[in-house]
């Protein structure tokens, strides 16, 4: 799992290091730096791969500010060419906008070496299991919902999901683990449905004119015991969202660190703490880090026993980004000042979601 995630000087992130838990959540205002910060981690498995961050994405493409993306890692998951480490670290060096890095690892940060070129072969292939976040996930219900080409050959999930049909389409002949897989953990979470449908559907003018001319399906879900089968267009919006993570975690090549926007866009206010309860379960049983972004203060509300997993994001006067852990830098120092004070602490856990609303934690519009 990953332990500690330090970014210097990439876009709004001059210096942010955040200490990660199973499930984390970031909370902020618009385009205070939540995005980047997981655009960063995306740029990972690029960086593994040999490839480069590129000048757009320095801070304020200044050549005295050099980029840094440390990762640390709290378990030894990834083998070098002798022994293990937890410490990876990529350096940028911007000197005259020149296109040079360096990737470094270890087992402590006094203990760092340098990758060579020609051992990024054998690199790739120790942490390619966990460097699969390719990226951020933001599946939208409404998308789900109509008919969609197949024949496509996709066998990854596109970010906002728009690709389940062609998805399943492919899986379902040559990946059938994954397929029965999704079935199985659909029936966990959503029992009265027992089977996953597809039926050809005709073309129109409409789906002509935005894919082409194309084989169209859609998706439905079996009523066991009535017995009927429910169209994507009749299934509720959480439901349509389950289904899109559980492709995402059962893809072939499924994301050790699953990156996640706003998962409650698009779900009925109803059924949000039914969405962000499946994400737990996701993360425990199997086995997947999170690490997602929300708006909404009734997720908010669902992390008041695990205010170590809540980030909060703002920027400052120069647009540079500042996070603040909710329990390390929020809660434990306002207790011992309340303490030292005779006082009563705040009790922001009772109504977490009101708290950051009304802005006593921050992260909230100036």
């Amino acid at each position: 799992m990953l332990k500690r995630v330090s970014i210097q000087n990439f876009k709004s992130l001059k210096d942010v290091t955040l200490d990660l838990q199973k499930v984390n959540l970031l909370i902020g205002p618009n385009n205070s730096g939540k995005t980047n910060f997981l655009k960063a981690l995306t740029k990972c498995n690029d960086l593994v791969k040999g490839g480069s961050v590129g000048t757009e994405d320095m801070f304020r493409k200044k050549p005295s500010q050099n980029l840094s993306l440390r990762l640390i890692f709290n378990e030894k998951p990834f083998e070098e060419i002798q022994g293990n480490f937890t410490h990876l670290i990529y350096r940028y060096l911007s000197e005259n906008f020149t296109d040079e890095y360096k990737l470094y690892y270890g087992i402590s940060d006094s203990l760092i070496s340098e990758i060579q070129h020609t051992e990024f072969p054998s690199m790739r292939d120790s942490m390619q299991d966990f460097f699969s976040i390719s990226s951020v996930y933001k599946p939208d219900p409404n998308k789900l919902d109509k008919p969609a080409p197949v024949g496509l050959g996709d066998d990854s999930v596109a970010a906002d999901a728009s690709n389940l049909i062609a998805f399943f389409d492919r899986i379902r002949d040559e990946y059938p683990e994954s397929f029965a897989q999704i079935k199985a953990d659909l029936a966990k979470c959503v029992p009265e449905f027992t089977e996953i449908n597809f039926q050809n559907v005709p073309s129109t003018d409409e789906l002509v004119k935005q894919f082409g001319d194309k084989t169209f399906k859609r998706i439905g879900l079996t009523n066991g015991k009535q017995k009927t089968i429910y169209w994507a267009d009749e299934l509720s919006e959480g439901t349509l969202y389950f289904i899109a993570l559980l492709c995402i975690i059962n893809q072939p090549n499924p994301p050790k660190l699953l990156l996640l926007e706003e998962p409650e866009k698009g779900i009925h206010p109803r059924r949000i703490e039914e969405v962000i309860n499946f994400i737990f379960g996701l993360a425990d049983e199997k086995d997947v880090q999170v690490i997602m972004t929300t708006h909404s203060p009734a997720v908010v509300d669902m992390f008041k026993d695990m205010p170590e997993s809540v980030f909060i994001f703002d920027k400052d006067d120069e647009g540079a980004t500042h996070v603040k852990n909710l329990q390390k830098d929020i809660i434990e120092p306002e207790t011992e000042e309340s303490t030292r004070l005779g006082i009563d602490p705040p009790r922001y856990l009772n109504g977490l979601g009101q708290a950051w609303k009304v802005g006593f934690l921050g992260g909230v519009p100036k």
